[in-house]
């Protein structure tokens, strides 16, 4: 089992993510943490409370983040993920309070008392991470791993931008952050876009029956957030649970040993993830190819289960 803390800013895919990862017995969630990026933070910190009472979930504490990237205003994607950032689920407001530390202390202080023993997955901008390895160097080093999602890397002919021609969107919102974690000497597993766009991953019409043929708040909700993107973009991109899959089941993905350079600053070619000739420092674990098929078999499998919990 994989101890995990959970650097997120649902949206529609790390909802369906969480889903996943709470039906899964490979993930032990010690913690979420919030950030601004698919919405404002306070309301990515209200939507992971809102999806665990859902799923009657009351003993992960979930730690708001950053409000702003580093050094951009931001720029969220409601206008992907609906205007209460989860399809218009109708989900009531969280009664859960917030928990009172800081994202970036409560992330420290667990990977400090458990050195090596704790996954980080990153599935927004790594604003809150930035800061976690910017006030403890050591962090990095310390982490079991770190996945995330994020980049476009040219390995695969889905790896371009969906935030620009060029740039994936979490590293465009905030590639100054990405940038410092990049470069952190962190165990790295970057899930781009480069697999998370591949057709063979997503969720189509004929998954949504399947899933709403289920009567469980998981597949009910599930069903909602992914009705919502099948409805307007056609399918529903598994981009945030094919990033937690690393955990799951580490062979639906290939990945290559590379050096990537961020590109930063404000110019077009913002938030670019290029892969540069390797030499023997600096490399990370970039996703290269999917076994769609068996992915999406997995999640499915997780999702129809008969047991709620």
């Amino acid at each position: 089992m994989h101890k995990v803390v959970w650097d997120m800013d649902p949206g529609i895919d790390d909802a369906v993510a969480l889903i996943l990862a709470l039906r899964s017995p490979e993930v032990q969630i010690l913690g979420i943490t919030t950030v601004a990026g698919n919405a404002r933070v306070e309301m990515t910190s209200a939507n992971a409370r809102r999806v665990l009472e859902h799923l009657n979930v009351d003993s992960i504490p979930v730690v708001m983040g950053a409000a702003n990237p580093l050094n951009h205003p931001l720029e969220d994607a409601l206008s992907y993920h609906g205007p209460d950032g989860l399809g218009n689920c109708n989900l009531p407001p969280p009664r859960m309070p917030l928990h009172p530390s800081k994202a970036w202390d409560f992330l420290a202080r667990l990977v400090l008392d458990a050195p090596g023993e704790i996954t980080l997955v990153a599935t927004g901008s790594l604003t809150n991470v930035a800061h976690a390895f910017s006030l403890h160097p050591e962090l990095p080093g310390l982490l079991a791993g770190l996945v995330l999602m994020g980049g476009a890397y040219g390995l695969t002919p889905y790896g371009t931008g969906n935030c620009t021609p060029h740039a994936e969107f979490n590293i465009w919102q905030d590639p100054e952050a990405a940038h410092m974690v990049f470069n952190s000497g962190a165990d790295i597993f970057a899930v781009g876009l480069d697999v998370t766009m591949d057709p063979a991953a997503c969720l189509n019409r004929g998954h949504l029956e399947r899933i709403n043929a289920r009567h469980t708040p998981a597949a009910h909700l599930a069903a909602q957030l992914v009705e919502y993107e099948v409805k307007y973009q056609g399918c529903c991109r598994m981009h945030d649970p094919l990033a937690l899959a690393t955990l799951l089941d580490a062979s639906l993905l290939d990945f290559a040993l590379t050096k990537v350079e961020v590109v930063e600053g404000n110019g077009w070619d913002r938030g670019v993830t290029r892969v540069l000739p390797s030499d023997s420092s600096g490399l990370i674990h970039v996703a290269c190819a999917v076994d769609g098929p068996r992915f999406l078999g997995l999640f499915l499998s997780r999702i129809l289960e008969e047991q709620d919990g």
